[in-house]
């Protein structure tokens, strides 16, 4: 594991950009706005009451989702390929873009904050657990797997908390956890995959 004054450059660079991205993608961020997974009905003036959602806008939170994982947690695994991270390094680039969204709409759900940190506690958890290493591709993608997938699940349950219910049925929340977690998984492939094939291409010889 690099010490922290040396490896400190890298994260924030790397925190820098997740952020960056986050806020050019911010409509399709899961943490800039409330009811992105529900769909509310109800006459005028009463309680708008949660409803089953319709094909098209269960198909807007999915991408929302898969656009939000590659933002939060593809900084990390570009860092985690290098160096050994501390379990505070995933946690705190998964939850800081998060607040970010939620401070760029003044605050507007409150509640998701927390929600976000206990994500993030969860991340950080996940990285303790499995201890990723750069040279250990098994526990590496395990780690990158498992990180949207605890990170989304309080999300789900604060928005079912807050409401009441949930428009997704467990079938869609379920399947949501589960492709964010076969995405990061699978850009984690790709990436071992190019690594391991660019350190072993020839080198052509110099003319």
């Amino acid at each position: 594991m690099r010490s922290w004054p040396r490896l400190m450059p890298a994260v924030v660079s790397a925190m820098l950009s997740g952020m960056v991205a986050a806020f050019i993608l911010q409509e399709f961020a899961v943490f800039a706005r409330h009811g992105l997974i529900q769909t509310y009905a109800g006459a005028a003036g009463a309680q708008p009451a949660v409803t089953v959602p319709t094909s098209s806008s269960i198909m807007v939170s999915l991408a929302s989702f898969f656009v939000s994982t590659a933002v939060l947690f593809v900084p990390v695994l570009l860092l985690s390929l290098r160096w050994r991270l501390h379990a505070a390094v995933p946690a705190a680039m998964a939850l800081l873009p998060s607040v970010a969204l939620q401070i760029m709409v003044a605050l507007r759900d409150a509640w998701l904050v927390p929600v976000a940190l206990l994500g993030a506690v969860l991340v950080g958890v996940v990285w303790v657990v499995v201890r990723p290493k750069p040279d250990s591709h098994a526990r590496l993608m395990t780690a990158i797997g498992l990180s949207p997938v605890v990170f989304w699940a309080p999300y789900f349950a604060g928005v079912a908390l807050h409401d009441g219910a949930l428009s997704f049925s467990p079938e869609i929340w379920g399947g949501t956890l589960a492709w964010t977690g076969l995405e990061m998984l699978a850009l984690a492939a790709l990436t071992l995959k190019v690594r391991a094939t660019a350190g072993t291409s020839p080198v052509s010889p110099a003319r």
